[in-house]
């Protein structure tokens, strides 16, 4: 098939319309078509960008409409991207990929049988902290690694991020699939597993825990170790007032520290800046590539089955207060 290709939304939230603009701006690749949303103000904002609009979500599943971004809130990814697979689709969906393992593997599996394109969103995959640090480890400054930790904390709870016309709160809402761990967790854990391709996840350690904001949790802690040894410690807290630097990492010939704008690696010898990084990537350009002319996409359905299967490990663990053996 020639020409742009035909975008549809379940859910038309603030992300998705941030989708919707840059696609706007890719006329060429792209034609917004259809959503579906359950918020009247929402269908009014797709409608002013030139899309069809409706409650229902058969809505963005019509014959116009080739690719399906899911971005409804997360307790429903894996329900709309199931609906858009059964319909032929390729899909996108925005993280957390699903609320379970067995959720992500019934979407995987879905898609492959259908023979359809499916990715995430692991848009941060490529911030620009994390590409120093994997360009940083890939060039072997760091020696073998042997622990590594990718954090963050702050203060407040995450609900500004949302549209008041649907449920402002809803990222902080347990039911709704709320909680740091599916908000944060997600881009972290996948920022850990870029620097180790080609290596599983033996054992996880988790806390989770809610503490202030709304009823979900807004403080994590996972512990993994990797099939060689390399420990790595990813985490969230969001009744914090200070933080620790998002990036420390021990290897065998270095030590690496990203903290604010800088990136140092520091040995016996020397301290140095790291200032050139991993390339900056088109995750729409992919999707448009990948559809057209075959092209890999840069983030795969595996890929992100695996990160919630990180997750729930995690969320596991930390109920049943142990360490517990996986191969992820």
């Amino acid at each position: 098939m020639a020409g742009p290709v035909g975008v549809g939304f379940i859910g038309f939230g603030r992300q998705a319309e941030i989708h919707a603009r840059v696609m706007l701006g890719m006329p060429t690749q792209f034609r917004l078509a259809a959503v579906a949303d359950v918020t009247p103000a929402r269908r009014g904002a797709a409608e002013a960008l030139g899309m069809r609009a409706g409650e229902e979500v058969a809505t963005a599943l019509g014959d116009e409409v080739e690719v399906v971004f899911v971005t409804s809130h997360s307790s429903l990814h894996h329900e709309h991207a199931m609906a858009a697979i059964a319909a032929g689709r390729h899909v996108l969906v925005e993280k957390p990929f699903a609320m379970d393992g067995a959720q992500a593997r019934e979407i995987v599996a879905a898609a492959r049988d259908q023979g359809v394109l499916l990715t995430c969103f692991h848009n941060r995959r490529w911030d620009d902290d994390v590409r120093l640090v994997r360009r940083a480890v890939r060039d072997g400054r760091l020696g073998d690694l042997i622990s590594i930790e990718n954090r963050s904390a702050g203060a407040r709870p995450a609900v500004g991020f949302g549209t008041p016309d649907f449920h402002q709160a809803w990222r902080v809402t347990a039911t709704m699939g709320g909680g740091t761990i599916f908000d944060f967790g997600p881009h972290w854990f996948d920022q850990v597993l870029s620097l180790r391709p080609g290596h599983k996840v033996v054992q996880v350690y988790g806390d989770v825990r809610h503490l202030r904001w709304g009823d979900a949790d807004d403080y994590f802690e996972a512990r993994i170790t990797f099939d060689d040894g390399c420990r790595a410690t990813v985490g969230k807290c969001d009744v914090a007032y200070l933080s620790p630097p998002k990036w420390l990492i021990y290897g065998t010939g270095a030590t690496l520290r990203h903290d604010g704008e800088s990136c140092v690696v520091e040995n016996a010898e020397a301290s140095v800046r790291i200032k050139e990084g991993d390339a900056k990537v088109d995750l729409f350009g992919n999707l448009h590539d990948a559809i057209r002319n075959g092209t890999p996409l840069l983030v795969t359905g595996d890929e992100a089955r695996r990160n919630i299967e990180l997750i729930e490990a995690t969320i596991v663990s930390s109920r049943e207060r142990r360490a517990i053996d996986v191969e992820i």
